[in-house]
């Protein structure tokens, strides 16, 4: 069901503090936050060290499936596991999951190397699973200090169904961008359009679910600023991942081939489900992307060569 972000604003400025923030925890519950802090070093440089975490990802049993660096002092890597591949089978949408992103950034206090937290996107993504054996994986390999991002993060029987705030999408709300005559030529599509990168959207990796008809493809956004600036990664995050724990994993964006069609999650879930904590309005707020949605929609369905504007709506 498409929601129009515009048309509950009145709603949510009568909302004064976030549904899913809480001040205080109960003993018996369980929190998770989005993110993992692996490292923070000083006096190493960010090329040497990016090479030694690749290797050492690559040791403990995971396949680097791409890189990106979204902007300068960064660095990406989009990193799979065989067992992760096999628990994103078991579920209709896992494949979201299937990749999670180990990232470095160089800051004034040193490079924070961080992960994607593989419980919270076990129950997030609906996977059925909190991924212990990928979490384990990780902190073998590359470290753990601590979980961070949302506050106190999420109540884990809050997660399967989270969503930001009355009204907006949860993780099954995906924005459906294109249906073809089968999975084969879906593929192509999708894979052409992120090869010619029209829109400066392009494709960071690619992973085929074992067993199903699915393929998830990770995307760089690098679209011109003046001219689409929510189409640009650097700017969104710029907005948005303001604080002194950077949460880079956030990147790159994905979009799945499941059978003939192509989906991908919507903005409301994919942005706020990182950034739970983010106010509405105000600086540094999503009120500052209302627009994102429909730009993620529209260029997207262009990318993968679907139909603008869609049939039977109302654009």
């Amino acid at each position: 069901m498409k929601v129009n972000f515009r048309v509950i604003i009145a709603v949510l400025l009568a909302i004064t503090v976030n549904p899913n923030l809480v001040t205080a925890a109960s003993k018996q519950d369980v929190y998770l936050k989005p993110f993992i802090l692996a490292q923070y070093v000083t006096a190493v440089d960010l090329d040497s060290y990016s090479k030694k975490i690749r290797k050492n990802l690559v040791n403990g049993g995971f396949q680097v499936v791409g890189e990106y660096s979204p902007y300068p002092k960064s660095k990406i890597y989009a990193v799979t596991h065989s067992q992760l591949k096999k628990i994103a089978a078991k579920t209709p949408y896992g494949g979201f999951g299937a990749v999670l992103k180990v990232s470095l950034i160089k800051t004034d206090k040193g490079i924070q190397l961080s992960y994607n937290n593989p419980a919270y996107i076990g129950l997030a993504y609906n996977m059925g699973s909190q991924l212990e054996s990928i979490q384990s994986a990780l902190k073998k390999s590359i470290g753990f200090k601590q979980e961070f991002g949302g506050g106190i993060g999420i109540k884990t029987e809050d997660l399967p169904s989270y969503n930001y705030t009355m009204g907006l999408e949860g993780f099954d709300g995906f924005m459906e961008l294109a249906e073809f005559r089968s999975f084969e030529q879906a593929k192509r599509k999708v894979q052409r359009g992120l090869v010619q990168g029209k829109y400066g959207i392009k494709q960071v990796y690619r992973v085929d679910i074992p067993g199903k008809k699915q393929v998830i493809f990770g995307m760089s956004m690098n679209a011109d600023v003046k001219k689409q600036p929510f189409l640009n990664d650097e700017y969104v995050m710029g907005i948005i991942d303001h604080k002194t724990l950077k949460r880079l994993p956030h990147l790159p964006y994905e979009i799945m081939v499941n059978g003939n069609k192509v989906i991908a999650m919507h903005p409301h879930f994919r942005l706020a489900v990182n950034f739970p904590e983010m106010r509405m309005f105000g600086a540094n707020s999503f009120g500052k992307l209302l627009d994102l949605p429909f730009a993620y929609e529209e260029y997207f369905i262009k990318t993968v060569g679907g139909q603008w504007p869609p049939p039977n709506q109302d654009w």
